[in-house]
């Protein structure tokens, strides 16, 4: 490409002023000249940035949601010789949609490339030059979409510009204590930020800010120390303007300030409400994950049978499972639901809005596609495990390289990362099409969980249904086969049907064939790899599994009617009796299965913390019983004693376990009654000698409920083998059943 290429207006552009030939060459070669029609769109707001457009012919519109001021919207016209999209400069997203205002050119440069010309061309000096500009233009588009800004006049927007200073910050950095005194204002150009304070030795959370958002101005105006701690969620880039710039525009402007800190209670009350109905539990633990991820993989924990299908599918598939069913346990509404769920999100890939692994991949062995799926190429992959640090949920693994996964040139590499992928290649996922009772599927938090939807103040457009506990159309076939097979005891009892011919006989052929069917059930089940259709994902795939278990159900119920109609509900020590018995019993083991996981899951749900594998169990006995002891030292006497009179035959009293779960209360509720039954005895006395009695309560309420979470796993597990292995001996008996009948 020439240097005649680019209009003239392009470098005569003040963000471009002064560029020599060599530096205009560069910037060329490394971008491109857009023809755009009216209303052609060329970002929207949010997306993450990578160029910078200036504009040569036409007009382009900008359309901005400015914040903190009740959301007005704002309108720019960018002209000839403009530039826009600067906040890709300093790695924000994008604080405007632009569009073509009509027919137009605009010149865009990738902010990487602009940044390596600028570098080669001038040295140090120049790169620096047009690094301080882009970070003021970057700035100054940040201002013009917050309110605060909104009032002040030209002299003070430039003030806040010449003093504003950029910090990007990791996950987990502290900006300030309370306690502190408050030396800067604060807006949040991207990422998140939570202001928590201590109370009573218990972290709270008081309030989640945004990109766009502002904080710590209250303490400028008031000069008291910070009553709250500001952490960084996860990486976040923040402009900080210096106490005394802020304190200047906030004298010149008096109802400024006042303004913009009624709004920001008002919003924080609102995220407070949603916390108080006790619906919306992640709100307190990782709002961040739940705001970057766009395809989040969740169990619901009401439906779930913990048969670990997911992880056994994922494993057949590719070799290593590439999620673990254990993870952290959040409890809201999804889509158009009623009443909330309680959600698993184990380890598994979120594929990121912005993924967190991908800079730190030194081969760029990591892609996005257009749909936003992150995967990883083989053939790139070291194995060195740089994205696996990266990754802040440990949802990448690295693990010996498959016989047959490709290479790097140049190298052993004994070692790859893999992760979810989303099946990539195959028609659907193997986790979702493997789960019984479709209870793991994907979901874009923003768009399909209201609360997180209202908390980062976007609107939610999923219309997800929760499902029923127990299929009706099953009970109701289980209703009618029951009194089917009722009428055909009473036949057989008058001696009207006769097993060995006419419709008893009958009866028995397809009861026969029944059985046959119901023991196929295994042979998909078990080779994945022959339905595992590959080929391009066009539309959302289910559970195909659940359809089979639906059948096999349905012809369970049917192959118990038929028996009935053939056998009449005799028993006798011949083999046919047998073969009712071993038959009668595994159907009535299945039918008692099925029940259980229709009732099981929503109890173990309410008494779990956190969703643990059955073989954690022992471990997590012996780490909660370590921390409750631990807990009790250096307590007051007071404290020890209630332990010792009240928590402790709390925790020992028989079958409590039993009782928490008849009782129906999820652990919040039975911490808050076993803190009454205390206060009832203390009788208002001693209160300031109870610290750390809430711990207590906690742990020894988790213990409880551990138990129970015990059996009620245990039964969702123990039933299968043993309808199996009946099974077994009923399709022997079956044999040896035939080969009598036909002699």
């Amino acid at each position: 490409m020439t240097a005649t290429a680019f209009p003239r207006v392009i470098f005569d552009a003040p963000l471009l002023r002064g560029l020599d030939d060599r530096g205009r060459q560069e910037l060329m070669r490394s971008g491109r000249l857009r023809e755009l029609s009216a209303d052609d769109l060329l970002y929207e707001a949010g997306t993450k940035g990578d160029a910078l457009y200036v504009v040569a012919e036409g007009e382009v519109a900008l359309t901005a949601t400015r914040r903190n001021d009740g959301d007005a919207g704002e309108h720019r016209v960018k002209g000839v010789g403009e530039s826009f999209g600067e906040e890709a400069s300093i790695g924000a997203t994008y604080r405007a949609s632009a569009r073509a205002a009509g027919p137009c050119r605009v010149a865009e440069l990738p902010v990487a490339l602009f940044r390596r010309a600028i570098g080669r061309v001038g040295g140090h000096a120049v790169a620096e030059r047009f690094e301080r500009r882009l970070r003021r233009r970057a700035t100054a588009e940040l201002l013009a979409t917050s309110a605060f800004t909104a009032q002040l006049s030209e002299d003070d927007r430039e003030l806040l510009l010449d003093a504003a200073e950029h910090r990007e910050v990791l996950r987990g950095e502290v900006l300030y204590r309370a306690g502190e005194p408050a030396t800067h204002l604060w807006l949040v150009a991207d990422g998140m930020v939570q202001l928590q304070t201590t109370d009573e030795e218990r972290l709270r959370v008081q309030a989640y800010l945004v990109r766009g958002d502002f904080f710590g101005d209250e303490e400028l105006v008031t000069r008291i120390p910070r009553e709250e701690t500001a952490v960084a969620s996860g990486a976040s880039l923040l402009v900080a303007i210096p106490a005394e710039v802020a304190r200047t525009v906030a004298d010149r402007n008096p109802e400024l300030l006042r303004k913009l800190r009624r709004v920001r209670l008002g919003r924080q009350e609102g995220q407070h409400e949603l916390v108080a109905t006790g619906e919306t539990q992640h709100a307190f633990r990782d709002l961040y994950r739940l705001s970057v991820a766009r395809s989040l993989l969740v169990i619901d924990l009401d439906s779930c049978v913990r048969c670990g299908h997911c992880a056994w599918s994922c494993e057949s598939l590719h070799g290593v499972a590439r999620l673990v069913r254990r993870g952290d346990k959040i409890v809201t509404k999804v889509g158009a639901a009623e009443t909330a769920s309680p959600l698993l999100l184990p380890n598994s890939c979120q594929h990121c809005e912005t993924p967190a692994c991908m800079p730190d991949c030194p081969t760029g062995a990591i892609g996005r596609d257009r749909s936003g799926e992150v995967f990883i190429r083989d053939e790139l992959c070291t194995g060195c495990g740089a994205c696996a640090k990266g990754c802040p949920w440990d949802n990448i693994q690295i693990v010996p390289r498959p016989p047959q996964a490709k290479r790097p040139a140049g190298g052993v590499f004994d070692d790859l990362a893999v992760k979810c992928d989303l099946c990539r290649g195959y028609a659907g996922p193997a986790c979702v099409e493997a789960c019984p009772t479709a209870s793991i599927f994907r979901l874009d938090p923003t768009e399909d969980l209201p609360e997180v939807a209202r908390m980062l103040r976007r609107e939610g457009t999923s219309a997800t249904e929760r499902r029923g506990r127990l299929d009706p159309w099953l009970a109701g076939l289980g209703a009618f086969a029951a009194a089917l097979g009722i009428v055909f005891v009473g036949l057989h009892q008058r001696g009207s049907w006769v097993p060995w011919r006419g419709p008893g006989f009958a009866c028995g052929v397809a009861a026969l064939l029944s059985l046959l069917g119901l023991s196929a059930y295994v042979v998909p089940k078990r080779l994945r790899r022959l339905w595992a259709h590959r080929g391009e994902r066009t539309r959302e795939v289910g559970s195909r599994q659940r359809v089979q278990v639906r059948l096999h159900v349905a012809l369970g119920f049917g192959a118990l009617a038929l028996a009935l109609g053939h056998a009449g509900g005799r028993f006798t020590a011949s083999s046919g009796g047998l073969l009712a018995t071993a038959f009668w019993g595994s159907a009535l083991i299945g039918l008692l299965g099925w029940l259980a996981y229709a009732f099981f899951p929503p109890l173990l749900a309410r008494i779990e913390r956190q969703a643990v594998l059955p073989e954690d169990y022992p471990e997590v006995r012996r780490e909660l019983t370590a921390r409750l002891y631990d807990a009790v030292t250096g307590r007051s006497e007071l404290t020890k004693r209630l332990f010792e009179k009240v928590l402790v035959p709390y925790l020992r009293r028989p079958f409590g376990w039993l009782g928490l779960i008849a009782s129906r209360r999820d652990l919040a509720a039975e911490q808050r009654r076993l803190r009454a039954r205390i206060d009832r005895i203390l009788e208002g006395r001693g209160q300031e000698r109870l610290a750390g009695l809430e711990q207590l309560i906690r742990l020894v309420v988790e213990l409880r409920a551990l138990r129970g979470q015990r059996v009620l796993t245990a039964l969702l597990r123990i039933w299968l083998p043993l309808h199996v292995a009946l099974a077994g001996v009923a399709l022997a008996l079956l044999v040896i059943h035939l080969v009598e009948v036909l002699r």
